[in-house]
């Protein structure tokens, strides 16, 4: 009877063992997946994914392996404790737009489609620098990519992490152009919303 309870007691704390094992690994994770950081130029403090959404159209019209891309990564700004979410991210392209339009195209709207719901992606009409962020959060993909700026609420970024299906659509014209998601970083934005959670 005692070597029996004894057992019982030994396989419980092996369970709380891993148990515990498993949430210190979670937490790295979730550690490795945001990056907090004071910026060196203005000391304001900033938390971003490591990680970007990547979403991509296809644009065989214009050349085999074509590609449009638009990448957003969650960002807060902490100034002083004003704190303020946006999307920050990159429009760029595979094909060679040194003669073509741009991307982007004043008047054209982009829309964050999060299981049918729709997220306006409001230009933000400040700079990096007027927010006090000196350097750019994420490295640009490649060179050339133009660095874009939208305006974020906290309930939005979380609700697009617990999303099943998101893409972004481009208007322009009245005519909707469909970015489907190219790289999914979900679990990045999840563990950045969680950060920004328990901070305030």
């Amino acid at each position: 009877m005692h070597i029996e309870v004894a057992r019982l007691i030994a396989r419980g704390a092996r369970v709380l063992a891993l148990a515990a094992i498993m949430i210190a690994r979670a937490a790295a994770a979730d550690d490795d997946a945001v990056r907090e950081y004071v910026d060196e130029i203005t000391a304001v403090s900033i938390t971003v994914p490591v990680e970007s959404l990547l979403f991509a159209r296809e644009r065989t019209d214009l050349a085999a392996n074509a590609r449009d891309y638009i990448t957003l990564t969650p960002l807060e700004i902490n100034r002083t404790g004003q704190r303020a979410c946006y999307w920050f991210g990159y429009v760029w392209s595979t094909i060679d737009r040194r003669n073509r339009q741009p991307l982007l195209l004043e008047g054209d709207e982009l829309v964050l489609l999060a299981d049918g719901r729709p997220i306006a992606l409001m230009m933000e009409r400040r700079q990096l620098r007027d927010l006090g962020v000196g350097e750019p959060p994420t490295r640009p993909p490649v060179r050339g990519a133009v660095p874009v700026l939208f305006a974020a609420t906290p309930e939005e970024i979380a609700y697009l992490a617990r999303a099943r299906e998101v893409h972004v659509e481009l208007i322009r014209g009245g005519e909707n152009e469909t970015f489907p998601m190219w790289k999914d970083a979900r679990d990045s934005v999840q563990a950045f919303v969680d950060r920004v959670e328990a901070a305030r």
